[in-house]
Order: C-alpha cells, then structure tokens, then sequence
C-alpha cells in the first residue's frame, strides 16, 4: 500500500467576510496566482446542516490566515475542513483555540505525573 493511499486527504475551506476575501486574493496575486487558484463553493452543506460560502483554500494558507486574524481584527473567518475531496464540511475550530497557558500546563502535567505514581503504587 503506498503512503498517499495511507493518508485521507484533507481539505481546508474558509467562509469569510468580503474584506477577507479580497485579502486573500491580493495575497494569491502577490504569490503570481490568480482568484482561480481558490475554488468557490456557495451554498456548501456543513455539518451544521446549514449552507455556507466557502473558498477552498491551500493547508499553507491556514496557519497564515490565523496568524493575520492576531495582527488585524479586520480579519473575520471561520476554518472549516473535510477529509476527503466529496462530502460535508466539518468545523476546524481547533484550529482556532487558544493554546494553554503555563499555568494550565503545568496542572496538566502534575496530574499525569501523579496518575503515573499511584498506577505505580498497584
């Protein structure tokens, strides 16, 4: 079996606002790509049941969206994401979550270090 046939394809699709939207197009243009490098897809079904407006987009262009969001709150979007080329669209709002903060890890750590010890303990 080879490796692509191992992994599950994933895509990545934004719904956004307008200004978003022609934020990302003048980035494809800065990179000599056109509009037509993002595919449009009105009217999508989520797994909300609801439609949505979404532009599939490159998995590079995710990590650069959040990163301009943090930058500008002009920037107003939603990931959405689905493991193959056909079929619903599932929210990707891990993607969005905050990461945890030293305090948070910490206590994450103490625990798993104190469940370690009392399975020792048996």
């Amino acid at each position: 079996m080879s490796e692509l046939s191992r992994t599950s394809l994933v895509q990545w699709f934004v719904e956004c606002d307008v200004f978003t939207n022609e934020s990302i197009e003048q980035e494809l243009a800065s990179r000599g790509l056109g509009h037509d490098s993002i595919s449009r897809y009105p009217d999508m079904i989520g797994s909300d049941g609801k439609l949505h407006d979404v532009l599939l987009i490159p998995g590079t262009f995710v990590k650069k969206l959040k990163s301009a969001r943090l930058n500008d709150r002009r920037f107003q979007f939603r990931f959405w994401k689905r493991n193959s080329s056909k079929g619903t669209i599932y929210p990707a709002d891990f993607v969005e979550q905050k990461p945890l903060s030293e305090t948070e890890k910490f206590r994450a750590i103490a625990k798993r270090l104190s469940e370690i010890s009392l399975a020792k303990k048996k």
